[in-house]
C-alpha cells in the first residue's frame, strides 16, 4: 500500500511539472504590457507555439495588451486571437485587461478540444458606438449632439439607433429601435452628427440616443466547432457584436461572465448584439453567477436550425436548405424531426446516415438509415435533436438591455435563481419558429422556477408577456398548434411592474403555473392579451394554481384564453383571482 502511495504521489509531481511546463507567456514573443503598443504580432507567434503543444496555457502577465486591426482592405480585420486545431488550450490572463482597436474579433476558437479562457478582460478603445442627446429633429434625419467621449467626423456608419431615458439610461418606454434606417450621416456642427434616414421616423428631442455603428459584428469569445469550453471570471465591456457566442460547439461553462458598459465611463452600452449566443450546439450548456448588462439585443439565446426541404431525391435522401444560405450539416447518426410547416408538429424523426454539402450550391444532401415517411414533401422542415442542449441558468443577473432575457430554444431547460430587471423586452420567451429566423426546436421540459423579472417588456420590442411561450409560423400564417412546446412549468417566481400579461402561453401542452407573485401586470395594455395577467391561447392541459395576484390598473380578468379547450385549463386555489 505503501508503495502504491508512493508512485500516486510521484505521478501527481510528474502531471504538476507537465502541467506547469507548458506554460507560454506572450511576454516571451515581445508582447509588452501598458506601453500602448501593438502587441498583436506577438501574440499571434505565441499562439503559434501553443498549437504545437497540446495542454498549453498561453499566459498574460497582468497588464494591459493592445491589439491593433491588420489592413487587408475588408471592412473586418482578422480576429486579435485565432486558435485553430488545439487540443486543450487555457488562456490565462492573470487579471489582464485585452484592448482592441477597429472591426475585429477579440478572440476565435475552430475545430479546438478542452477550451478555457479565463480571468481577463476584454474591451475596445473606442467602443463601437456612439451616445448623445437628441438636439433636433427633421424630416427624414435627426441631429444628435455626440458627447466628447465617442469622436466623430460625419460618415460613421449606424445600423441601428435606439432612444434611452435621460434620467434612468434605459431604453426609453415606446421611444424609437430602428435597424437598418439610416441612409448616411453626416457632421453639421462640432460633434454634431446628423442622421439621414431611409424612412421617416421622429426622435424625441431631449431623449439620449445611442447609435450602433455595428451590430452584428465579429464580437468578443467565439467557439466555432470546439469539443468542450469554459469561460470564467471573464469580463467584457465592449465589442462590435455578440459578447460569447458557441456555434456547433459541445459542452460550454460560462461561470461569473460578466458583460457590462464599462463603470465610471459614459458609455451605457455594453456588446452591440448578444451577451451570449449559442447556435446548434450539443451536450450541455451551463451559465451560472454571471451579470449581462445593457446589451444591443438579448442576454441570451440557445437554438438550431430547420433545415427547409427543397428536394426529396429518392426513398431515403432529400436536400436542404438553410436560412441565409448557411451551411449547417447535421452529423450521421444525430436524429432529425420532420415537420408539418402548417403546424409545426413534427410528425416522424429519422435517424441521419450520410450528409453531403454542395458548397456552390449552398445545400445539403442528407440520406436516412430508412425510408423516408409517405407524408414527407417539399416544403417541410426537419428540425436537428441534437442541435437542443441540454441548458441550465442559474443565479445570473440581466439589466437593461435592449430586447430579451433569455431566448428559449432547446430541450432540457432550467432557468432558476435569476434576476431581470429594465428589458426593453420579454424577460423570457420559450420559442421557435419558421418566421423570420427559421430557429429550431420545438421545446421539451423547460423549467422556470424562483426568479424575479421586473419593470421588464416595456418598451418598444415588446412581446405578450414577461414570460411569453410561442411558436410562430411562415409569414402571415400566425401561431403553431398545441403541442409544439410541451412539459413546461413555471413557479415560484415574481414578476412585477409590466405594460401587457406577466405569462403568455401559446402552442404548448402541458404547462404548470404555480406558486408565482404577480404585482401590476396589464399595467398598460397594448393588445387584448395584455389585459389579463395570464393569457392561454391555443394550448391544452394548462394548471394555474397557488399563485398570488395583485392587479395592474388595466386589467380585465386575471386569466383569459382563446382557442384553447377550456375543459383542459384548469385554474384553482389562487389568490387575488
Amino acid at each position: 500500500m505503501t508503495r502504491l502511495l508512493i508512485v500516486l504521489a510521484v505521478l501527481a509531481l510528474s502531471a504538476q511539472f507537465a502541467r506547469a511546463a507548458k506554460v507560454i507567456s506572450v511576454t516571451d514573443f515581445g508582447a509588452r504590457p501598458n506601453d500602448g503598443a501593438d502587441d498583436a504580432a506577438a501574440v499571434r507567434q505565441a499562439i503559434r507555439e501553443c498549437v504545437k503543444t497540446p495542454g498549453a496555457v498561453l499566459k498574460f502577465p497582468k497588464g494591459r495588451y493592445d491589439f491593433f486591426p491588420v489592413a487587408t482592405g475588408r471592412p473586418q480585420s482578422p480576429p486579435g486571437m485565432f486558435f485553430a486545431d488545439c487540443q486543450g488550450i487555457t488562456v490565462d490572463g492573470g487579471g489582464s485587461t485585452l484592448v482592441y482597436r477597429g472591426v475585429m474579433g477579440a478572440m476565435s476558437f475552430r475545430s479546438c478540444r478542452d477550451v478555457v479562457v479565463k480571468d481577463l478582460t476584454i474591451d475596445w478603445d473606442r467602443p463601437p458606438y456612439s451616445v448623445g442627446t437628441v438636439v433636433a429633429d427633421g424630416e427624414k434625419y435627426f441631429d444628435v449632439a455626440v458627447q466628447k467621449a465617442f469622436p466623430v467626423q460625419g460618415g460613421e456608419p449606424v445600423g441601428a439607433f435606439m432612444e434611452y431615458d435621460p434620467k434612468t439610461k434605459f431604453p426609453r418606454r415606446d421611444g424609437l429601435d430602428v435597424y437598418y434606417g439610416v441612409d448616411r450621416t453626416e457632421l453639421v456642427g462640432p460633434q454634431r452628427l446628423r442622421v439621414h434616414l431611409k424612412r421617416d421616423a421622429t426622435a424625441a428631442v431631449g431623449a439620449l440616443m445611442i447609435l450602433r455603428h455595428q451590430v452584428y459584428g465579429p464580437g468578443g469569445i467565439g467557439l466555432n466547432e470546439c469539443d468542450g469550453a469554459r469561460v470564467e471570471n471573464v469580463t467584457i465591456y465592449t465589442a462590435p457584436g455578440m459578447g460569447v457566442t458557441g456555434t456547433r460547439t459541445s459542452d460550454i461553462v460560462l461561470r461569473n461572465v460578466r458583460i457590462v458598459p464599462k463603470p465610471d465611463s459614459p458609455n451605457m452600452m455594453s456588446v452591440t448584439a448578444d451577451a451570449t449566443h449559442f447556435n446548434s450546439c450539443t451536450g450541455e450548456i451551463t451559465i451560472e453567477g454571471c451579470e449581462f448588462e445593457g446589451m444591443g439585443d438579448d442576454a441570451t439565446n440557445v437554438h438550431g436550425m430547420f433545415h427547409n426541404v427543397t428536394e426529396r431525391v429518392d426513398e431515403r435522401t432529400v436536400r436542404s436548405v438553410v436560412r441565409n444560405q448557411w451551411l449547417f450539416p447535421p452529423k450521421a447518426g444525430q436524429e432529425m424531426e420532420f415537420t408539418d410547416p402548417a403546424t409545426l408538429l413534427p410528425y416522424a424523426t429519422g435517424t441521419v446516415a450520410e450528409v453531403a454539402v454542395d458548397n456552390q450550391a449552398k445545400n445539403h444532401r442528407i440520406t436516412f438509415a430508412k425510408p423516408l415517411p409517405d407524408r414527407l414533401k417539399v416544403g417541410d422542415w426537419l428540425g436537428n435533436v441534437a442541435w437542443a442542449p441540454k441548458l441550465r441558468i442559474r443565479n445570473c443577473k440581466v439589466r437593461g438591455n435592449r430586447a430579451r432575457g433569455f431566448l428559449i430554444q432547446t430541450r432540457d431547460a432550467v432557468i432558476e435563481g435569476c434576476h431581470i430587471a429594465h428589458n426593453q423586452s420579454a424577460a423570457i420567451n420559450v420559442t421557435t419558429d419558421l418566421h423570420p429566423w427559421t430557429e429550431s426546436i420545438g421545446t421539451r421540459k423547460i423549467v422556470i422556477r424562483n426568479n424575479v423579472f421586473e419593470d421588464v417588456n416595456n418598451c418598444a420590442r415588446w412581446h405578450p408577456g414577461a414570460i411569453s411561450i410561442f411558436a410562430d409560423l411562415a409569414e402571415g400564417k400566425g401561431r403553431g398548434a398545441a403541442g409544439v412546446h410541451r412539459d413546461i412549468l413555471i413557479e415560484g417566481n415574481t414578476i412585477r411592474d409590466t405594460a401587457d400579461a406577466a405569462i403568455y402561453v401559446c402552442s404548448a401542452d402541458g404547462v404548470v403555473i404555480r406558486n408565482n407573485t404577480i404585482e401590476s401586470s396589464s399595467a398598460r395594455p397594448r393588445r387584448p392579451e395584455g389585459r389579463h395577467a395570464i393569457y392561454v391561447q391555443n394550448s391544452r392541459n394548462v394548471e394555474i394554481t397557488a399563485n398570488k395576484l395583485t392587479p395592474g390598473p388595466g386589467q380585465a380578468t386575471p386569466v383569459g384564453m382563446s382557442e384553447s379547450p377550456t375543459e383542459t385549463v384548469k385554474v384553482h386555489d389562487n389568490e387575488g383571482f
